[in-house]
């Protein structure tokens, strides 16, 4: 009987943002596009060739709603290259060094949870944020930063929630960016 309640309450919420993605899918707009500053956001894209490929968009955004929302703007260096295998993905992001991709919102969080666990090298200011759709602080999307490949570790929504706040913050240029930001991030935690 407590399944069949916590099953029925699961979909409810499930139902409830199916049928209200008008507030998720109308930002993504090609005209209205926001990033996390409540700016107009910038593609990650470096470049159209052939071989730079990255999760994006045709246009070359962050702008994936379904899936592995594909949002995290993220800078493949020599430092952050492994982000694939540190993910328990195929070690595919050595072949992207120099270039940016569009990360999953579960593989981000398992990657700076893996780092605040000491499991892996942590690393430092790999995000573009001005890159990132202010969609990644949707509360609807809050199972998708919970989940990656069954590799889940606990809090690892919290810590890439708030490494990428903390990145964010640091590379906004105004007051008024890290007040957008901050209000994004605050609404999200609140759902936590």
């Amino acid at each position: 009987m407590k399944n069949l309640i916590l099953g029925i309450i699961l979909l409810t919420i499930i139902l409830y943002q199916i049928l209200n993605l008008h507030h998720i899918i109308e930002p993504m707009g090609k005209t209205k596009r926001k990033n996390i500053y409540g700016r107009p956001l910038k593609k990650c894209r470096k470049k159209h060739t052939r071989k730079n490929r990255g999760s994006w968009d045709s246009d070359g955004y962050c702008s994936e709603l379904g899936g592995g929302v594909h949002q995290i703007c993220f800078d493949v260096n020599d430092k952050t290259k492994n982000f694939s295998n540190a993910t328990y993905q195929s070690d595919w992001s050595r072949d992207r060094n120099n270039h940016n991709h569009c990360m999953c919102l579960g593989a981000w969080a398992l990657y700076k949870a893996r780092q605040n666990k000491n499991q892996i090298p942590k690393t430092y200011d790999e995000l573009l944020c001005d890159a990132i759709p202010e969609t990644v602080f949707n509360p609807g999307y809050v199972n998708t930063w919970n989940t990656w490949n069954n590799h889940e570790l606990p809090n690892q929504i919290k810590a890439g929630v708030k490494s990428l706040y903390n990145q964010c913050y640091r590379q906004a240029k105004t007051q008024k960016e890290k007040t957008y930001l901050t209000k994004k991030y605050n609404h999200l935690m609140q759902s936590l």
